[in-house]
C-alpha cells in the first residue's frame, strides 16, 4: 500500500490519524521532557531539614543502628523517636560524603525526573507525543515548585512506581501488581506517606470489585492490598512504625494545625490561602494559579470518561477525591496532586482515544478535544510566564530565591554554624532563624563525640519527637511581637541544665527592638558574633551567658549594625 493510499484511510478515521504512533518522535519528546524536569531540579539547596537528615544519616554508618530515641534537642532528650527516614538518610550521608552538596541536588533531579518519566511510560502507545506534553507540562510546573533535597521524594519515586504496577495490572500484566509489596517495604523505611500506597491500591480494589460486581468471589486484587498491609510492620519500629503517620496526621491536622502553620507555612491549606489572601490571591501565587486552572480540567475528564462508559472511572475518581483533599489541606502536597491528576487525566485520554480507533467517533469531536488541550497548555504557558516575571510568592515559606547550579543557600551560613559549634562551655542553643531551619545546620556543624562541647539546640524541624509544649515555648522565647528579655528567660529557665546560648537571625532582634536593647543592657548577656552575610538582615547574631565569657575569655562584638539597620 503506497503513501497515498495510507493518507487516504487516515483522513477518512480521523480517531486513526490522531493516534499515529511515531516512535522516535515520541521518545524525542520524552527525552526532551525528561530533562525538562532534570534541569528544573539544578538550583541551589535551599531547604534547611536535610542538614539534620545528613547528620543522622551519617551516624547511622558510622555507629550502625538506626536512632530510637531523641538525641539532638536538650528539652526533650531521650524521648522516642520513630526515624522512618533512615533509608532516605543513609543515601543522602553516602552521597554528600562522596560527592558534597552537588550531588545531593543532581540525585534529587534525577528522582525527580524518573517520577515523571514512569508516569509518561503509561501513555506509551495510548496517547500522541503532543497530547502527553499537553496534559504533563502544566503539572510538571507545579511539581518543580517544591522540588527540594527531601525525603518525600522517595515518596514520589514510589508512588509513581505504585501507578505504573496498577497501569500494567489494567492493561493485561497481572503479575506487575505484586511488585508493590517490595515497593512498600522500601517505602515504610524511607518516609512516612507510605500510607498512600495503601490508599491508591484500595482505591483500585474498590474499582476492580465493583467492575465485577456480578461475581460472589473475592477481587485477587484485595490480597495484594492486605500483603502491603503486613508489609509496613517490617521496619526497626514494627506496629509502632507502621501506626505512626496516625499519630502525626493527629498533631499537624487537629486542634493544633493552626500553631504548626505558624512554624511552617507549606501546612496550610487552599482554604487557609482564600481565607488570608481572598480569591485575589491566588492571581499573585503559582501554585495555587496552576491548581485552580488544572483542576477543572481533570474533573471534566473523568466526567467525560463516565459518560463514555470507562471501565476504570471509579478509580479515577476515588483518586481525584484523595490526592484533591490532600492539596486542599496543605499545600506542600502540591506535588503529590501534580504526580495523580496529572496522571488520571492523561490515563482518561488515552483510554478515550483507545477506543475512539474501533468507535463511530466524528472526526470533528477528537480535533475538539486536541484543541482544548493544546489551549489548556496555552494558557498554563501565559500563566508560567507571569510567574516568572513576577518572581514573588504568598505561600508563607521560609525558601529563599532560587539560584541556578549545584551549590547551597547563602542562608545556611556555615561559618556562623562552626563558630557556634566551637563554642566553649556551651552544649545548649535557643536557635530561632526561619524558625529551626538553622537549628538543622547547627546539629549537622556541632553535634557528635568529635566536639568537646557537642551542641544540642531547645527546638528543631522533627515533628516526631519535638512536644507540642516544647514548641509553643520555643515559639514563646521570640514572641509574636515586641517580646522583652524577662518573658524569654522565664522559658528558658524551665529546661535550663546548664548555660544556654542565644542564636537569633538578625531580622528578627531588628523587628524586636526591646529585646535588642534588653540583651545589649544585660549584665547577664554577652554578644560574642554577629554575621552580615548575605545581608545583616539575614546574618547571625549569638549571646552568651555572661560567666561563659569570663571563664573562656571570649571576646564581646558590638550590635552597633543592628541599630543603625533599625
Amino acid at each position: 500500500m503506497g503513501n497515498k493510499d495510507q493518507k487516504q484511510i487516515q483522513q477518512s478515521n480521523p480517531a486513526k490519524s490522531i493516534r499515529s504512533f511515531n516512535k522516535l518522535q515520541w521518545w524525542i519528546f520524552f527525552v526532551l521532557l525528561f530533562l525538562i524536569v532534570l534541569l528544573s531540579g539544578c538550583y541551589s539547596m535551599v531547604n534547611g531539614d536535610i542538614w539534620w537528615h545528613l547528620k543522622t544519616g551519617q551516624l547511622i554508618l558510622t555507629e550502625g543502628h538506626i536512632p530510637r530515641t531523641n538525641r539532638f534537642t536538650y528539652t526533650n532528650p531521650e524521648s522516642l523517636w520513630i526515624d522512618l527516614h533512615w533509608l532516605f538518610q543513609i543515601i543522602v550521608a553516602i552521597i554528600y560524603n562522596w560527592s558534597g552538596t552537588s550531588g545531593l541536588i543532581l540525585f534529587k533531579s534525577i528522582v525527580g525526573a524518573g517520577v515523571f518519566a514512569l508516569l509518561m511510560l503509561t501513555g506509551y502507545r495510548r496517547l500522541p507525543v503532543i497530547l502527553m506534553a499537553c496534559c504533563w507540562l502544566p503539572f510538571i510546573w507545579i511539581y518543580i515548585d517544591r522540588f527540594h533535597v527531601r525525603p518525600e521524594i522517595m515518596s514520589h519515586l514510589l508512588l509513581a512506581l505504585t501507578i505504573l504496577c496498577i497501569h500494567k495490572h489494567k492493561t493485561g500484566c497481572k503479575r506487575w501488581i505484586w511488585a508493590l509489596v517490595p515497593l512498600q517495604i522500601v517505602w515504610v523505611n524511607s518516609q512516612g506517606l507510605f500510607v498512600l500506597q495503601l490508599c491508591v491500591l484500595g482505591a483500585y480494589c474498590v474499582n476492580e470489585q465493583i467492575k465485577g460486581f456480578t461475581s460472589y468471589k473475592i477481587n485477587g486484587i484485595w490480597y495484594v492490598l492486605l500483603a502491603c498491609s503486613i508489609a509496613t510492620v517490617l521496619n526497626p519500629y514494627g506496629l509502632q512504625g507502621a501506626l505512626f503517620p496516625l499519630e502525626l496526621l493527629d498533631k499537624v491536622g487537629g486542634d493544633q494545625r493552626q500553631f504548626f502553620q505558624l512554624l511552617a507555612g507549606e501546612t496550610k491549606g487552599m482554604g487557609e490561602f482564600i481565607s488570608d489572601y481572598g480569591l485575589d490571591g491566588i492571581l499573585h501565587s503559582s501554585t495555587p494559579r496552576l491548581i485552580l486552572i488544572t483542576a477543572p480540567v481533570c474533573i471534566t475528564a473523568v466526567i467525560w470518561g463516565a459518560l463514555n462508559r470507562q471501565q476504570n472511572t471509579i478509580f479515577h475518581c476515588l483518586l481525584l477525591i484523595g490526592f484533591g483533599y490532600l492539596v486542599w489541606n496543605m499545600n506542600r502536597n502540591a506535588s503529590l496532586y501534580s504526580i495523580v491528576w496529572g496522571y488520571v487525566l492523561t490515563c482518561v485520554l488515552g483510554d478515550w482515544l483507545l477506543n475512539a480507533r474501533d468507535s463511530h467517533i466524528p472526526g470533528i469531536a477528537i480535533r475538539s478535544v486536541s484543541g482544548v488541550l493544546i489551549a489548556f497548555l496555552a494558557l498554563n504557558v501565559v500563566v508560567k510566564g507571569i510567574d516568572i516575571i513576577e518572581g514573588n510568592e504568598l505561600e508563607g515559606n521560609h525558601y529563599p530565591s532560587r539560584r541556578a547550579g549545584f551549590g547551597e543557600s547563602q542562608w545556611y551560613n556555615h561559618q556562623a554554624a562552626t563558630f557556634i559549634a566551637e563554642l566553649p562551655g556551651i552544649s545548649n542553643l535557643y536557635v530561632h532563624y526561619n524558625g529551626t531551619g538553622f537549628a538543622g545546620v547547627i546539629i549537622f556543624n556541632g553535634f557528635g563525640d568529635e566536639h568537646k562541647y557537642p551542641k544540642r539546640v531547645f527546638a528543631d524541624a522533627r515533628l516526631e519527637t519535638n512536644k507540642i509544649s516544647v514548641l509553643k515555648d520555643f515559639m514563646s522565647v521570640i514572641g509574636e511581637g515586641n517580646q522583652n528579655l524577662q518573658n524569654a528567660e522565664k522559658i528558658l529557665e524551665k529546661y535550663s541544665d546548664g548555660p544556654t546560648a542565644l542564636v537569633f537571625k538578625n531580622s528578627d532582634l531588628i523587628y524586636r527592638p526591646r529585646l535588642l536593647e534588653d540583651l545589649i543592657s544585660s549584665p547577664q548577656w554577652r554578644s560574642v558574633y554577629i554575621s552580615t552575610e548575605p545581608n545583616i538582615a539575614e546574618g547571625v547574631s549569638v549571646f552568651v551567658p555572661d560567666s561563659i565569657v569570663q571563664c573562656h575569655s571570649l571576646e564581646i562584638v558590638s550590635l552597633s549594625l543592628l541599630r543603625a539597620y533599625r
